[in-house]
């Protein structure tokens, strides 16, 4: 199952994509959310190759989670691999510059079950496909709207 989303961001190619792949932001939010997530290797920076390992609640149980930046080519795509409760989850971002200092981002997320169990959650998600591509479009949206102010106010 695949879910994808198109958004123009009035950013810069280098600075969008600074702020979408700042890893670091997203594993302390996830911790806010029940994670326990850990750096395998105690990296500083991220980079191609860097991984977390840990847990996370899902549907009321604590399911293992692995997740491995495989992909890291800076200014013009990504690829983090992870795997969590029998599922495989593909997230790409490929960023784009447009003329006028805007960045188009698409971001592509694709599920795989691996169990029986993750086989039945990408099922309710295709019969509530609309709500959960809306609700992974007004994060992006929203995410890009935090970073389009955060330009305006470094540029001055």
């Amino acid at each position: 199952m695949k879910f994808e989303t198109i958004e123009e961001v009035d950013a810069p190619q280098d600075f969008t994509f600074a702020r979408f792949t700042d890893f670091i932001r997203y594993e302390n939010l996830a911790r806010n959310y029940g994670a326990d997530l850990r750096r395998v290797g105690g990296f500083a920076e991220v980079s191609e190759g860097a991984t977390w390992r840990g847990s996370i609640p899902i549907k009321g149980r604590t399911r293992g989670v692995e997740a491995v930046v495989s992909r890291y080519s800076p200014c013009d795509y990504t690829r983090i691999d992870t795997d969590v409760g029998g599922m495989k989850v593909v997230f790409e971002m490929r960023f784009e510059a447009l003329p006028g200092e805007k960045t188009k981002l698409v971001a592509v997320t694709e599920l795989q079950a691996k169990t029986l169990a993750a086989r039945l959650i990408i099922q309710s998600a295709k019969l509530a496909r609309k709500r959960v591509q809306a609700k992974i479009t007004s994060k992006i949206v929203a995410l890009a709207n935090e970073y389009e102010d955060a330009w305006r106010r470094e540029k001055g």
